[in-house]
This record gives structure tokens, C-alpha cells and sequence, in this order.
């Protein structure tokens, strides 16, 4: 589904930053320790999003602040602005919103084994009670001093939810390595994007609005790296280089079908 390529597309973004070189390109590289390789290419003000294994990409336009999601096999597009999609989400919450009370009292007259079954194919979908969205996760930073990961410096610290530790992170604050201005400007708007998807979706996504919560927090910087103790999960730039990169990639699905967004999101 779109909406999922986004989010997880969207969650890697927000693992990356740094930059200064004269109109540079960037490519950097993100290890997780899932084994997933994903890559964020830069150019002229746009993000070029992929995974290794996944044909599909997102584009993110900073001067249009438009996404375009790209299916090469199927030779097709689907072109969204950000408040599309931020519309979209609202939408889907309020229908979760609306449709909760009626759940809850259905539940109630279930035995405990059916309610465990309608709510492991539903919760998701119909997300977290109304009294667990109203709360606002409690966040606190311990500072873990200066770090350089691929040639970028970063500054750590200890995330602690509710007193408890739940990540560490280290954020790149400014521009610097092989990264350009430019293409620093272009990663904070990608993760800016990123961090409003995530704080928009939580809503909608059950237990992974948990996973969610670090992204839509407003820990200054953007991170090089995070791990997530909570989840026992770990994501690092592992590569940053300033090649000279296609115009192509970033602009080659013109030649594709333009495709109307799913149902759901219109």
C-alpha cells in the first residue's frame, strides 16, 4: 500500500542530515539492524527515497513540497501535495474517532478469546482509545557529548519517555562534511515532512504509534543515528558521498503513467 511505503519511507528519512560543498550531490547510505539498506539521494533541492530488495521510490520536491510515489515495474505514479496527505489522515482518524464507541460496546459482549481475535485484526486499523490519543508521550534529553558518524559530527543524547530510558539518538545541527547547504536544506524539509506524518498518524496506527512517537518529537537536529530500546532496533548512516547523480533519477518517471491516488486517500 502507498500509505505504508510512505511511513516506512518516511521513518528512515527521519534518520538523516548534515551537509556544506558548493552545489554538491549527496547519497547517504542507512543501516538498520533488520537488515534493511536504505539510500537518500540529493540533487537541486529534491530527495530521492529507496530500499535495497524494493523496486518502488518516493521523490520529495522542496519547491513544489509535493511526494511522488514511483512503481517502475508497473511503469506508473501517484503525485501527492503535503496537504493532501495530511488531509487524508485526518480523515481517516475521524472515522476511527466515530466508529470507536460502537467498537467498545460490541467488545463488551464478546467472550475474551473472540474480543482478543477482533482486536488483533482491528486495533490497528481502528487505533488506541480516544483516552490514550489525548496523552502527550513525556520526553527528556541527557546529553552524551559530540560524535562524528560518516564523516559528520552529531551530538548524542539519551531519550527518556516517562523517566525511563527509550532511545538514544545522535542529531546532526548543522551543515558540514560532504553534504552541501543545499542538500542539508533539502533533509531537514524531508524531515520535517516526516516528523508532521508521523505525529498525524499515530492516531491511526495502534501499537506502532508507539515506534512513531521519537519522530514527532522536537529534539533539535535531525538524527544520524538512533536506537530504539524500547523495540531493541538500531538505524545508522553508514555512508555519505558527494557523487554527481542523474537528473534521471529524480525526474525519470515523467515518462510513466500518472496514476490517481487509491480511494482511500482521496
Amino acid at each position: 500500500m502507498i500509505s505504508g511505503f510512505i511511513i516506512r519511507c518516511s521513518a528512515i528519512a527521519a534518520i538523516l542530515a548534515a551537509s556544506s560543498a558548493a552545489q554538491a550531490d549527496a547519497t547517504l547510505v542507512v543501516q538498520g539492524s533488520d537488515g534493511l539498506q536504505s539510500m537518500i539521494q540529493l540533487r537541486n533541492g529534491k530527495g530521492r527515497l529507496s530500499a535495497t530488495g524494493m523496486d518502488q521510490y518516493l521523490i520529495y520536491d522542496t519547491a513544489t513540497r509535493t511526494v511522488t510515489y514511483v512503481e517502475p515495474q508497473e511503469r506508473r505514479y501517484t503525485q501527492v501535495t503535503e496537504q493532501t496527505l495530511e488531509a487524508n489522515v485526518q480523515a481517516v482518524t475521524d472515522v476511527q474517532q466515530a466508529v470507536a464507541p460502537y467498537m467498545t460496546r460490541m467488545l463488551a459482549g464478546m467472550s475474551p478469546a473472540q474480543r482478543r481475535m477482533i482486536e488483533q485484526r482491528m486495533g490497528t486499523a481502528l487505533g488506541p482509545p480516544a483516552a490514550v490519543r489525548g496523552k502527550e508521550t513525556a520526553f527528556k534529553t541527557v546529553d552524551r557529548g559530540s560524535h562524528t558518524i560518516a564523516g559528520l559530527r552529531c551530538e548524542a543524547s539519551g531519550v527518556l519517555k516517562q523517566g525511563r530510558p527509550a532511545a538514544e539518538v545522535c542529531m546532526a545541527k548543522a551543515a558540514g562534511g560532504k553534504l552541501s547547504q543545499q542538500d542539508y536544506a533539502t533533509l531537514e524539509a524531508i524531515v520535517a515532512f516526516s516528523r508532521g506524518m508521523a505525529s498525524s498518524a499515530k492516531g491511526m496506527l495502534g501499537e506502532l504509534a508507539g515506534q512513531l512517537d521519537l519522530l514527532s518529537t522536537n529534539i533539535d537536529g535531525v538524527p544520524l543515528a538512533v536506537r530504539d530500546l524500547e523495540n531493541n532496533r538500531r538505524y545508522q548512516v553508514t555512508a555519505v558521498s558527494d557523487t554527481v547523480l542523474s537528473d534521471d533519477l529524480f525526474n525519470g518517471y515523467g515518462r510513466f503513467e500518472k496514476r490517481q491516488m487509491p480511494t482511500l486517500l482521496r
